[in-house]
């Protein structure tokens, strides 16, 4: 084991003995190592003024820390009630402004309207199947007469009149049927009428 220590040189990397003072390869002057251990800074010494500065730095570095770290949670806590108050406020609003909810509307049944009844086109006197426009009658005799309207499915009641009730006699039925008795000498006119419509039969009486 070699008491000699190895050196490396500092600028061509070539490795020689501790005994030489430069490098046989280059001539680079070898650079001893100080054994002596550094001193410390003067803020880390104690009583020093630089160490009181150092001290008081860090207080106010603290200081500072915590009141930025109060600030942070003052901020956190006022932004979280706000938005607690606005969406409690927004939820208000909107039940305020929901609309009323109106009431379950009864279903009503609707009343079927009577189907309109067919309108009278026409109305003729009839003699049995005949129809008459006029017919002879005598005195003391009856004659049988019907109206017959179109359209046939109408349901209106036909109404009769006799214009001289002196010349002749009228008998309606309860089958709508009249009769028609001769009175005394002469001539009238027997009128059926329905549905705005207008039938005409002139009657002669003879003795």
């Amino acid at each position: 084991m070699s008491f000699i220590p190895t050196v490396t040189c500092r600028r061509c990397g070539h490795k020689y003995s501790g005994i030489h003072r430069r490098c046989p390869n280059c001539g680079t002057r070898r650079v001893q190592q100080s054994g002596r251990t550094p001193a410390g800074t003067p803020s880390t010494v104690r009583g020093t003024a630089a160490n009181a500065r150092a001290a008081g730095n860090a207080k106010w570095q603290m200081i500072f820390g915590l009141i930025l770290v109060a600030a942070i949670i003052v901020a956190v806590i006022v932004l979280v009630s706000v938005s607690l108050n606005g969406a409690d406020s927004k939820a208000a609003a909107t039940a305020s402004l929901a609309p009323p909810t109106a009431p379950p509307s009864e279903s009503l049944t609707p009343t079927p309207s009577p189907s309109p009844s067919p309108s009278v086109t026409s109305v003729k006197i009839r003699y049995y199947n005949e129809e008459r426009t006029e017919f002879a009658a005598v005195i003391g005799s009856a004659t049988p007469l019907n109206a017959e309207v179109y359209p046939k499915d109408v349901t209106a009641e036909v109404q009769w009149a006799i214009k001289d009730e002196s010349i002749a006699s009228l008998t309606v039925k309860d089958d709508g049927t009249v009769a028609v008795t001769g009175v005394s000498k002469g001539s009238t006119t027997l009128t059926a009428t329905c549905g705005g419509k207008t039938a005409t039969c002139k009657v002669y009486v003879n003795g």
